[in-house]
């Protein structure tokens, strides 16, 4: 499986890639609403990075504000000197009089187009005054009219509304345009429509009584508004400010030049009204989303969505692309950095278009695309890589150590490095079985082999997998490992690896003995465990037929003395004076002594381990380390009570402490030598 897999990958991940290039193309994923959410989400994000533009001077907002409503800002006597601002002081709705006052002041001042945006509906006073004015400046005035959306009621489609018939007195005059804008799925409102079944749009009949003949952008939902800013990027001002005489004649207003030559838009502001909606930059009373619309039209910077041709030449340029990647590259590191720069790329080139161009490229599709070749590239690729790693890591783990294995798969070139030869720092433990030769003669062979296998199994598991040390090598029956010779954690977790996993088959061998006990075809067996810290030579020694991955060095030399020794110092484990100087803090250890070895010069400081540091120190330890520290400064008599003291605090006949003894009362019988500094030198190896 595994070699088909690998043999057509580059043909699986193109038949993916192009079924993703596929779907992307069909209705029910162009249509889907979750697609079409985070497109408009994407669209709202372009808005977001392009910025706020400045509002268009040729256009004007004067709000049905809060304030109009309880005229609270005015005082009484300004209220009482205009007849609109007295017939405002009535309930809302308000007589329509008030908007023919309005319009008559605006068009005075040279206002080119006043635009109300409310939807008249229905007979009430002041209706004749207010058709009479609207007529009047009928190619310069509008009011709104809306479609109605028959599928609330029951019915279908929607049905277009004109205004009450009291203010239309003649159908065929363009002063009503519709009020409503397209909603997105995700009801956000970024549609630029301008006409509707032949009727024009209230933004539209705006801009063209501005503008003249301004083009209309295609009446299907190609084109977007192009939003300059978020609410109050267009100011408001009160409706009922203009009817104060002081406060007309003063800025903004100025005697109502600021209208002079532009668009106004009249329209409810306040939140009573309930007329907000929701845009790429957030919530917008309705007669400012009109401003922009208006705004976009007079501009001519309608924001243009691309068309269906280049969406799908995009989309299956952005697959071929995410395919090439994963084909050309091999490295998956290499390959990730590639597909985000892609990525990153084409979302840099849809912000400039959409800033400079007006151009509103669709993304999801292309995205979706990459993202899906990509990331099937990448995981097909790594499910293959892990496959062939785990399956040579199995083959590997019979006949190396699991650690030498991860670094071939994981690390090649450390591992080609140590071919050559290094030095570095390692913690060495040698374990053998005592008297095994002695075995071999009285047990049975195939029973022999088969309880050490069952004792190797358990030793290396510890040794491997509880604490992650490297099996170096079987030497007949014993073991050497290390710790820090592939995988370095540092000396002091090395070494403390190396003398927990001595203390772990000491516990672990216990407990075979236990279990083998009573067993005719099983022997109690022994060991004893030499563990050092030091300097060793990794690297590939034999010959050009047969080559071996190993440490050595004077360190391992050591490790195997310690190992050695503890049949002669009547001990399991022995550690020399570099694993014990970076892990005191850890273990309790008992000095053996100053050792120089058969073959070696320089002594060297041993010692055993009596237990974790979870374990209380015995209470006896300190005395004899004195009893130590006063035989190497040739005061043997003290130093013979201390031994005493301690052998009898440990309640039985102690090796080390009757060695010291023996030692202590032949040196008092005939001294040592004036150069002698506490040493014993061992005679064997």
């Amino acid at each position: 499986m595994l070699g088909f897999l690998s043999r057509y990958a580059k043909i699986i991940v193109a038949i993916f890639a192009l079924t993703m290039f596929g779907f992307t193309q069909t209705e029910r994923f162009q249509s889907a609403d979750s697609v079409q959410k985070f497109e408009g989400l994407l669209i709202d994000q372009r808005f977001q990075y392009r910025g706020i533009l400045p509002a268009d001077p040729n256009i004007e907002l004067i709000g049905i504000q809060t304030s109009s409503l309880s005229l609270d800002t005015l005082f009484p006597e300004e209220i009482e000197a205009s007849e609109a601002l007295r017939l405002m002081k009535r309930p809302w709705p308000w007589n329509r009089k008030i908007y023919s006052m309005l319009l008559e002041k605006l068009m005075d001042s040279g206002a080119k187009v006043v635009a109300f945006d409310f939807f008249f509906k229905g007979e009430m006073e002041g209706d004749e005054e207010f058709a009479r004015t609207l007529h009047k400046y009928k190619d310069r005035a509008m009011i709104g009219s809306l479609f109605d959306d028959l599928s609330e009621a029951g019915g279908g489609g929607r049905q277009f509304l004109f205004p009450t018939s009291s203010l239309i007195l003649d159908t065929n005059d363009p002063i009503s345009g519709y009020v409503n804008a397209s909603l997105d799925v995700d009801r956000v409102y970024r549609r630029n429509g301008c006409t509707e079944n032949d009727v024009i749009a209230f933004a539209g009949m705006a801009a063209r009584k501005f503008g003249g003949n301004i083009a209309f952008p295609p009446p299907d939902h190609s084109n977007l508004i192009n939003y300059l800013g978020p609410s109050g990027t267009f100011t408001s001002l009160p409706i009922e400010n203009i009817f104060v005489d002081k406060l007309w004649q003063a800025p903004p207003f100025s005697g109502g030049k600021i209208f002079q030559n532009k668009i106004v838009i009249v329209g409810p502001m306040a939140s009573i009204f309930h007329d907000e909606h929701q845009t790429p930059f957030g919530q917008m009373p309705g007669p400012e989303l009109h401003a922009h619309r208006i705004a976009s039209l007079i501009q001519g910077s309608t924001i243009q969505e691309s068309s269906g041709r280049f969406d799908f030449l995009v989309s299956l340029g952005m697959v071929l692309v995410a395919l090439g990647v994963c084909i050309a590259i091999r490295n998956v590191f290499l390959k990730g950095i590639f597909l985000a720069v892609i990525g990153a790329g084409f979302l840099f080139m849809c912000q400039s278009v959409f800033t400079y161009q007006n151009l509103s490229v669709a993304m999801v599709a292309p995205l979706f695309g990459l993202v899906t070749t990509g990331t099937f590239g990448l995981f097909f690729q790594y499910v293959l890589e892990w496959i062939e790693k785990h399956r040579i890591n199995n083959v590997l783990e019979k006949y190396v150590s699991k650690n030498v294995a991860k670094t071939i798969l994981k690390n090649p070139k450390s591992f080609v490095e140590a071919f050559t030869g290094k030095k570095q720092k390692v913690a060495i433990l040698f374990c053998d079985i005592r008297g095994f030769t002695t075995l071999t003669e009285s047990v049975d062979a195939t029973e022999l082999v088969a309880q050490l296998n069952e004792y190797f199994a358990q030793m290396v598991h510890i040794i491997e997998e509880e604490k992650g040390g490297t099996l170096q090598k079987f030497i007949g029956d014993a073991i050497m490992a290390g710790w820090g010779d592939f995988i370095i954690r540092g000396g002091e977790t090395d070494a403390r690896l190396a003398i927990e996993t001595a203390l772990e088959m000491r516990s672990a061998l216990v407990a075979l003995n236990a279990k083998w006990k009573g067993k005719p075809n099983r022997t109690e067996l022994a060991i004893g465990i030499g563990i050092n810290y030091g300097e060793v030579v990794l690297g590939n020694i034999g010959s050009t037929n047969r080559m071996e991955l190993t440490v050595l060095g004077d360190g391992i030399n050591l490790a195997a003395r310690f190992e050695s020794s503890t049949k002669q110092f009547h001990t399991d484990l022995l550690v020399g004076e570099g694993a014990q100087a970076l892990t005191r803090d850890h273990f309790v250890f008992r000095t053996v002594g100053l050792i120089t070895f058969k073959g070696k010069t320089k002594p060297v400081e041993v010692f055993s381990v009596l237990s974790d540091k979870t374990v209380p120190t015995p209470v006896w330890l300190a005395t004899y380390h004195e009893g130590i520290m006063l035989f190497r400064q040739r005061e043997f008599v003290a130093a013979t009570e201390r031994f005493k003291c301690a052998e009898q605090v440990i309640g039985s006949e102690d090796f080390l402490c009757q060695m010291y003894l023996k030692a202590s009362a032949q040196f008092v019988q005939e001294p040592p030598p004036a150069e002698w500094d506490g040493v014993f030198i061992l005679k064997e190896k």
